[in-house]
């Protein structure tokens, strides 16, 4: 009898609590609209985010080509119009500053100075290239 008791007891408890949990079917509905809602609303900013994300992609392209217009006018209002378009076009030459070289190549990765009484020897390493100054001119390079 006992054992009755302590099933039926077990049962009626588990048939509350799982009838407490339960909404209407109207209630399901409107909630399970919602979300229908939420996930259209969802998907469609998807598509307009992808659509803006491929229209920043196409214009790389044409900014990185205004940045390489705007270093070729920078360096060309700095040294003139024949020396800026080498410098901006990266070209290399002895007798060139060691600014022009910096402004053409950006910083080195290292830089060696060696500083003796008939001139200042410095060597500027860039990957597997190495190049040689003398006094702040460009002597020679090297590359490995």
């Amino acid at each position: 009898m006992h054992r009755t008791t302590s099933i039926f007891t077990v049962l009626f408890i588990f048939l509350s609590l799982t009838t407490f949990g339960q909404i209407s079917k109207e209630e399901y509905n409107r909630e399970k609209e919602k979300l229908n809602v939420t996930r259209d609303q969802v998907k469609s900013e998807i598509v307009d985010i992808n659509f803006e994300i491929d229209s920043m992609r196409n214009r790389i392209p044409e900014l990185e080509q205004e940045v390489i217009n705007a270093y070729r006018e920078l360096y060309i209002l700095k040294y003139g119009k024949d020396i800026g378009q080498k410098v901006a076009f990266k070209q290399i030459w002895t007798g060139m500053t060691d600014e022009m070289v910096s402004d053409s190549w950006g910083e080195p990765d290292k830089i060696d100075k060696n500083v003796k009484p008939w001139g200042v020897f410095t060597q500027w390493y860039y990957g597997k290239v190495t190049f040689f100054f003398k006094d702040g001119r460009l002597t020679e390079w090297d590359e490995k």
